[in-house]
């Protein structure tokens, strides 16, 4: 059996910008390697298999483009999961297109608590072992394509790792 990591609400790993809030609940987000439209097939099927109650709804999310040195506003179509049962928890993948290389996907929880944290630990170790691969590992081609050191990308594991998903 697995040894479960007790997260640590840390304000340099769980990088969302609003951070930990003031009802001790925080986000979470993380670049992830394969595009937000595949993944939210595949996270569909997992909620269903996991016999989930919830509803997928849609959103936007802006981010900034950078063309030449002049950053342009953008939105992302969002894919919002809203679980209601067994927990209360909210799942939005996007892709965004940092600079005109391609997609960079990401995954974000908007708010983690003691209450909901177990069920998306359990719906996002269903979705990664259903993956092809590890969704913080990038292969060389997407490294290249947005940058070798790009801090998403660098930061993917260490995100995964603080909810103890990644080993």
């Amino acid at each position: 059996m697995k040894k479960v990591r007790k997260v640590r609400k840390v304000r340099n790993g769980v990088p969302a910008p609003s951070g930990e809030k003031a009802d001790g609940s925080f986000s979470w987000q993380s670049a992830i390697s394969f595009t937000a439209q595949s993944t939210a097939t595949l996270l569909r099927t997992v909620l269903e298999n996991l016999k989930m109650t919830f509803r997928r709804t849609k959103s936007e999310k802006s981010y900034s483009q950078l063309y030449a040195i002049l950053p342009f506003p953008r939105f992302a179509y969002v894919f919002r999961f809203a679980v209601t049962e067994p927990c209360a928890v909210t799942i939005d993948l996007y892709d965004t297109y940092p600079a005109t290389s391609g997609a960079l996907g990401f995954i974000e929880i908007p708010e983690l608590n003691d209450g909901n944290i177990e069920c998306a630990r359990e719906i996002l170790r269903e979705l990664c072992s259903r993956l092809p691969r590890p969704p913080w590992k990038f292969t060389a081609t997407q490294r290249i394509q947005h940058g070798i050191l790009t801090p998403e990308i660098v930061r993917a594991k260490k995100n995964w790792r603080a909810l103890g998903i990644a080993d």
